[in-house]
């Protein structure tokens, strides 16, 4: 049986094909992940919004998959609408799934208070508009952005097509010394083969939106174990399991942090 040792249900943009393979490369044996679309027609803050409409449709499908958690996989889609937007996304497809469920906004935030990261450079390929929106979303979670820089994309097929590379350079072009770790957002934007390096070439951690939605579902699911080479903070996140002795802080409690 695939998932004998959890299933994760993936929420993911239509037109979203980095996501699911990116996952798939990070799964540990009897980890399985099944995924279903949200509408998402382009990368505006219109289109964005209107993917809540879809959250429940698409959550309820997936349970006919006997899933352990769920995820709503897209940066720009939970963060968009503001402070609490993606607490908001949470109780919509809980209550349509009846799992414990999280998204990366949601997730990325859990990411960097567990690596005690209070500063951030942010690097995305989002039109400026959308950028600037995530700035002010982490800003007013306690997040100081030092520096930002997207890359002017707006079709979701023209951000799944971006080569490795280019996350690579975008994340060294708006690295500083102020900032404490560099966050890649977008769930389309192809960056886990870059983590290992970047942090070897910068010196600090390195978070994208798959790598810290990938983090959240093993925390949800308490699964201890990740393939190796992606990144420190799955090294956080299994520490900070075993000092709560394998017990896992609630979405009430990160929201209170």
């Amino acid at each position: 049986m695939y998932g004998w040792r959890g299933r994760i249900g993936l929420m993911v943009p239509t037109g979203n094909t980095v996501m699911e393979p990116e996952f798939a490369r990070l799964a540990p044996e009897g980890v399985s992940v099944h995924a279903n679309r949200v509408y998402l027609k382009e990368v505006s803050p219109e289109a964005l919004l209107g993917m809540e409409a879809d959250a429940a449709r698409s959550a309820e499908q997936l349970t006919q998959c006997r899933l352990d958690v769920m995820c709503f996989g897209c940066t720009s889609g939970s963060f968009v609408g503001g402070l609490g937007y993606d607490a908001r996304l949470i109780d919509v497809i809980e209550n349509a799934s009846g799992l414990p469920s999280t998204t990366t906004s949601t997730a990325v935030l859990r990411a960097l208070r567990l690596l005690g990261i209070s500063r951030v450079a942010l690097a995305t390929p989002y039109t400026d508009e959308v950028t600037e929106i995530e700035k002010r979303w982490l800003e007013d979670n306690g997040i100081e952005v030092t520096a930002w820089q997207g890359g002017g994309l707006v079709q979701t097929a023209d951000i799944q097509e971006c080569a490795p590379e280019v996350s690579y350079r975008r994340a060294r072009a708006v690295d500083n010394d102020r900032a404490e770790a560099v966050f890649i957002s977008c769930t389309g934007f192809r960056t886990i083969e870059n983590l290992a390096k970047l942090e070897a070439d910068l010196g600090k951690p390195v978070i994208s939106s798959n790598q810290a939605s990938f983090a959240d579902c093993l925390r949800l699911m308490g699964v201890g174990q990740v393939q190796p080479g992606f990144g420190s903070l799955f090294e956080r996140v299994f520490a900070e399991r075993s000092d709560h002795g394998g017990e896992t802080p609630s979405k009430q409690g990160i929201a209170a942090q």
